[in-house]
């Protein structure tokens, strides 16, 4: 019998044939390791894991925070009779020394009521010791001599009150500085309370920050300090104050750093970046694909301690740069996993292998002796 093939049924003869030459030729070729990422079970049952062998380096550091200059002191005075302003002595911006005239109120009636007070209390003085006189000679009880000094009393009250009403009318500075502000002008009309002038004392003057809760521990009261300015400027000092109390809503500790200033000229709210040195920490330089977070969300990394178990070292940044970061918080030596640790976890012993570390720190840019935290 003779069989006829049409074009179909050529193609899927061959192509049945080309199906089974590629199933033979792969099972001859097949590759018999396969391609594991996780963990090998060496004989002893245990997971491996690579890990090396880590020194820490002396690495200086400083805390970093973002700050801004400030006035030390900042006094606003006010209106404390109700009158009209009648003379001004000072403009903003100029300095000022203490005790000198800033501007002048009406005194109106004042200076009369004073020397009217002085008057009165004069006789009254004077009407009391002659009381005491003669009580001392038996020609007046001592009902007549306490009358004599509750009104002598009260005419020194009232001296004394035309007196401070008198010197309102007269603004002075509180201290040597600079008017900041001035919110009058002569001819107005001020009533008991109003905002009159600002002003500033900028010798010493701040720069003030936030530091965060981790930093806060390691910042005291006295320690040097120093500002890179806006302006490219450097100034040092010390810590005046840090906040032994966090703020409530940014949960940062306030602080200030006393710059000493004797000119007294400066700008407040120029922005500022606040250096804190800190004594040389043991810092690891590292690559980023190794930090990891705990169930607590604490940055660090996974090692092995002398029984071959995983553990969390915790650590904190210093710095960085395009090849690797330096990390503090080991110690001065640990033994870092650096292949296999998302497949283990902590608590469980495992079988490392060591390797030499190949990526010396010298090949950063940051070098030991200057690496600082940021």
């Amino acid at each position: 019998m003779t069989l006829h093939l049409n074009q179909g049924h050529i193609a899927a003869l061959l192509l049945a044939l080309g199906l089974i030459i590629w199933m033979v030729s792969g099972s001859l070729t097949r590759n018999d390791t396969p391609v594991n990422a996780r963990p090998l079970a060496v004989a002893s049952g245990l997971p491996q894991v690579q890990a090396e062998h880590m020194s820490g380096e002396a690495v200086s550091r400083d805390i970093l925070i973002s700050g801004r200059t400030a006035a030390q002191r900042r006094v606003s005075l006010k209106a404390e009779i109700r009158a009209t302003v009648t003379a001004i002595h000072k403009q903003k911006g100029e300095a000022v020394r203490a005790g000198e005239l800033i501007l002048e109120l009406d005194p109106r009636d004042w200076p009369a009521r004073v020397r009217q007070a002085e008057a009165n209390m004069k006789q009254r003085r004077l009407e009391a010791e002659s009381a005491r006189k003669l009580a001392a000679r038996g020609l007046a009880n001592d009902a007549e001599v306490a009358q004599a000094e509750t009104v002598l009393a009260n005419a020194e009250a009232e001296l004394t009150y035309a007196r401070i009403q008198l010197s309102a009318t007269r603004i002075r500075a509180p201290f040597d500085g600079i008017v900041d502000q001035r919110d009058v002008e002569k001819g107005d009309f001020v009533q008991e309370g109003n905002q009159l002038v600002t002003v500033l004392d900028f010798s010493p003057y701040l720069v003030t920050g936030q530091a965060s809760e981790t930093e806060a521990a390691d910042i005291h009261i006295g320690d040097p300090a120093w500002a890179e300015l806006i302006n490219g400027e450097r100034v040092h000092g010390h810590i005046r104050y840090i906040a032994a109390e966090a703020d409530h809503n940014t949960r940062t500790f306030p602080l200030e750093i006393e710059i000493s200033n004797p000119g007294g000229k400066m700008t407040s709210g120029l922005t500022a970046k606040i250096h804190i040195p800190q004594p040389p920490v043991q810092a690891y330089y590292i690559s980023p694909a190794l930090l990891i977070l705990n169930d607590e969300g604490h940055l660090g990394l996974k090692g092995i301690d002398a029984d071959n178990r995983v553990i969390f070292h915790s650590v904190r940044l210093l710095s960085a740069d395009d090849k690797g970061i330096w990390v503090y918080g080991p110690g001065d030596e640990a033994d870092i996993i650096t292949i296999g640790g998302g497949f283990v976890e902590y608590g469980q012993q495992v079988q490392p292998v060591y390797r030499r570390d190949t990526d010396a720190p010298a090949s950063s840019s940051v070098t030991p002796a200057t690496a600082h935290a940021e």
